[in-house]
């Protein structure tokens, strides 16, 4: 597969109209984001004929799909194989990030995404579980430092554990017995819907059509026409309840993401309490990837990618997260976690779950593979404890 080094080099060498344009495409997507980009806009930048864009690119996401294509394979296999986040080049990087995790709602960038990702996966070393491990994990904490960091910018507290799971041992499984052992089944309640604490029918009802609009289309797409009609609800019905629908997306962020945090503490503290606390942090993890969630963790996702280039939205993301953590950090504190890791288990708890929505909306099997190696090796290496499961 082709160095990235080299493929950056040779796609800033392309001084034709072309190259460009792709150019332009990429670091227009760094400061307006993927799903503002215009054709003037890159017309603008680039200094071409409109002509250009038309007749070699199709549009704007023609113009993404085909840097993809000559970028998007060798930066993914590094951001899956390279362990040292110095050694990465933040080339291009925010952009391919946003055209990877957009693929999934655009069909002509997902005609050239996905066969690369699949490629990719099948492509890496993959001969131990391990190695498996690693992949999956660099590329989830990657995207989720890249996606978290605008809204969390304590998040580069957490860059040391890009390096920390790039150290993984091929003999992890066996240090922690856990070979030749079946995930356990993490017995999750019957529901595990983010809307839960939510009580007023119709203002629930627009949050959940919000969350599916969003998921589908990205917040760029959105309106609150297109939500009350997904909610079967006028207008008029939403406005006595939000004047817009950016308080709208503020108010159903904010509640369904307080939700969700107060239910993983339930689980951490009530459900899994003779595990131990990396386990506890593994089955929480499990329960992020449940599927009454599906459509909640996209349009976090959503969230992330839009707040990129939106330091407004960053800060509003910013202000609903962190509003969770003193509770949590109390509840940690009690049930037992080292002082010195429980600011950073929280950290974690936020900026791993922009990570899972990605990595299983690419198809990569991260449901499949036990997370608890990753979670004891990092709970190791953080406090020098070694831990082996009751299980075990």
């Amino acid at each position: 597969m082709e160095n990235f080094q080299s493929a950056v080099a040779a796609f800033d060498a392309d001084h034709s109209p072309q190259g460009r344009v792709l150019r332009a495409g990429l670091e227009l997507i760094d400061t307006m984001g993927v799903d503002r980009v215009t054709v003037a806009a890159i017309l603008e930048k680039a200094k071409v004929a409109r002509g250009t864009v038309y007749a070699h690119f199709g549009d704007v996401f023609g113009v993404f799909a085909t840097a993809w294509s000559k970028l998007g394979a060798p930066w993914l296999q590094v951001m899956m194989t390279e362990p040292d986040e110095k050694a990465m080049s933040p080339r291009y990087r925010r952009a391919l990030v946003e055209i990877l995790l957009a693929a999934r709602r655009a069909p002509v960038l997902q005609e050239v995404v996905q066969p690369d990702v699949d490629r990719v996966w099948a492509e890496l070393e993959r001969s131990s579980s391990a190695a498996e491990l690693r992949a999956v994990w660099l590329l989830l904490m990657r995207l989720s430092l890249d996606l978290s960091l605008p809204a969390l910018p304590q998040a580069t507290a957490l860059e040391p554990l890009v390096g920390v799971i790039g150290a993984l041992p091929d003999d992890v499984l066996e240090r922690y017995g856990l070979e030749d052992q079946e995930i356990p089944k993490l017995d999750l309640p019957t529901t595990l819907s983010p809307f839960d604490s939510e009580i007023d029918d119709i203002t629930r009802r627009l949050m959940v059509a919000a969350v599916d609009v969003v998921a589908n289309s990205g917040l760029a797409a959105a309106s609150m026409l297109r939500v009350c009609r997904t909610a079967r609800l006028t207008p008029g019905a939403a406005t006595p309840r939000f004047a817009d629908l950016r308080s709208l997306h503020e108010y159903a962020f904010a509640t369904s993401l307080a939700d969700v945090v107060r239910q993983n503490r339930e689980l951490f503290i009530h459900r899994t309490p003779v595990q131990s606390i990396p386990d506890r942090a593994a089955a929480i993890t499990v329960s992020s990837m449940s599927d009454q969630r599906a459509q909640w963790r996209l349009y976090r996702q959503e969230f992330h990618i839009a707040s990129c280039s939106d330091p407004e939205l960053a800060r509003v993301l910013h202000e609903a997260i962190t509003a969770t953590d003193p509770q949590s950090i109390e509840e940690l504190r009690a049930a037992g976690v080292p002082e010195s890791i429980v600011p950073q288990m929280v950290l974690f708890t936020h900026v791993a779950a922009t990570g899972v929505a990605a990595v299983m909306a690419l198809g990569i099997p991260l449901r499949e593979l036990d997370a608890r190696p990753v979670f004891r090796w990092l709970f190791e290496t953080l406090t020098g404890e070694v831990v082996v499961g009751v299980d075990n």
